[in-house]
């Protein structure tokens, strides 16, 4: 027979799996998405690159090429880390938003709309990622980078615009959310 201490630990374990499945499943289906786009169907962009690119937001688009390897490893670890946080942040709100395990495709969709948003038109403006190469650094830097991020819609060309949404929403968002619903299905906690 279980204990309450039991069903806890069990219970956690299973959040954490089903934050992790969530997280690695929506990563891998994102960078593969960027592997074969900006890959062989337009920028003609390597695997490696592409993971630079990722890893500009800690070194800039300069360090992050220079350093070949060592940064598209930093790139696949930063990428696979957002991936597991941004599961981890709607897999713990459905534990307390209900709703948000009644329609996982669409909670799903309007997540990585979200998604898309913070990323485009915030973390990546104040991220070394930007042109000046560097982290926003005080606040008028920040406010400054937030105007002209907002100030038109990002990317620029349609293609890569639908692309964009694509990818946040059925490829990250939507997995997300059910593989949190899945989960919870299976909690012993609900």
């Amino acid at each position: 027979m279980r204990t309450k201490n039991s069903n806890i630990g069990v219970g956690a374990m299973r959040l954490l799996r089903t934050i992790l499945a969530g997280g690695l499943i929506a990563g891998a289906l994102d960078i593969t998405y960027a592997f074969v786009v900006y890959g062989p169907l337009s920028y003609q962009m390597s695997p490696v690159q592409i993971l630079q690119s990722v890893a500009a937001g800690w070194v800039g688009h300069d360090a992050a090429s220079a350093r070949g390897l060592s940064t598209a490893v930093l790139g696949f670890a930063t990428h696979f880390m957002m991936a597991i946080a941004m599961a981890a942040v709607f897999v713990l709100s459905s534990r307390r938003v209900q709703a948000l395990n009644r329609s996982p495709l669409i909670w799903g969709f309007l997540y990585g709309l979200g998604l898309y948003a913070v990323m485009t038109y915030v973390v990546v403006p104040l991220s070394a990622a930007h042109p000046s190469q560097h982290f926003a650094t005080d606040l008028r830097e920040v406010l400054s980078r937030l105007q002209v991020s907002f100030s038109s819609l990002r990317p620029h060309d349609r293609w890569q615009l639908l692309g964009t949404l694509f990818t946040h929403t059925a490829f990250v968002g939507m997995p997300i959310a059910l593989m949190s619903q899945r989960g919870r299905s299976r909690s012993p906690l609900t």
